[in-house]
């Protein structure tokens, strides 16, 4: 189908894959966290794209992806991005992932090694193992039930610790989550985000890391409340050819809180990569 807004949809294997697909260049794939879609990259999609190609979709049970009724297992999703690069004719990317989405971009890199240049990890989780109790925790505020049961105000209150301060980015990732409630799809993306949670809680990466040999740039809020600047510090000592960087004043979504440094910080890197 043909892009709209930048947006175009492709069936990859059994599922239909929403995808901003804008630019031309060096490829970028911009992979979203827990909760998200595209948008989470929305202030930094058309800057991105002025010298790369731009692929930031929605993951296989967000945002307007098909969300099948299955287990959301690491292989549903390294797969259905290996697939979207392969239907895109796109050989070899950048990738970039943010939370969840940075847990998967490691995963990503380490199964297909030959699709990566460069990676990018951004309040990325998986450098710590989750105990039983918080497990216990996830499955009893997040599971499929209390997500449809969300109401606007219990979403201000959950989603406000991902930024550090007042912003217009803060604003629309919170009107955002809103206004998912009234999809109808939203029984589907509940039971998505159920099973997706299960899944981030059990993946860890940080022993894996010194398999990776490309690249890799950690940029991290200096106040992400939740993937602490400590756990960027524990991957930084594991990976081969690394190099962070800290957003002042940020939290766990910089390119939300401040647009213009995140896109510089990936500029940067794409030209250089790790000094």
């Amino acid at each position: 189908m043909e892009p709209k807004g930048g947006v175009r949809f492709l069936e990859v294997g059994a599922n239909r894959i929403a995808c901003f697909d804008r630019g031309e260049g060096d490829a970028l794939l911009l992979i979203h966290g827990m909760f998200g879609d595209h948008l989470d990259w929305e202030p930094v999609l058309e800057p991105l794209s002025r010298r790369h190609r731009v692929v930031a979709p929605d993951l296989p049970g967000f945002g307007d992806s098909e969300k099948p009724d299955c287990e959301y297992t690491e292989e549903i999703f390294t797969s259905a991005l290996e697939g979207l690069l392969s239907e895109l004719e796109i050989r070899r990317v950048t990738v970039v992932g943010n939370s969840f989405g940075g847990i998967l971009a490691q995963i990503f890199a380490l199964r297909y090694p030959e699709r990566i240049d460069r990676l990018i990890l951004v309040g990325s989780g998986g450098f710590r193992r989750r105990s039983t109790e918080e497990g216990r925790t996830a499955r009893e505020h997040f599971n499929e039930q209390t997500i449809r049961a969300m109401t606007p105000e219990l979403i201000r209150q959950i989603f406000a610790h991902v930024f550090a301060r007042q912003s217009p980015g803060r604003e629309r990732y919170i009107e955002k989550q809103i206004e998912k409630l009234a999809r109808p799809d939203y029984p589907a993306y509940a039971r998505a985000i159920e099973r997706s949670i299960q899944l981030a809680l059990r993946l860890y990466t940080l022993d894996r890391l010194a398999e990776i040999r490309v690249p890799v740039l950690l940029l991290w809020g200096e106040k992400d409340l939740p993937v602490p600047l400590a756990e960027a510090q524990l991957a930084l000592a594991q990976l081969r050819h690394g190099r962070l960087e800290v957003f002042a004043g940020c939290g766990h979504a910089p390119q939300l809180e401040d647009p213009a440094a995140f896109v510089r910080a990936v500029e940067a890197f794409s030209q250089d990569g790790v000094r």
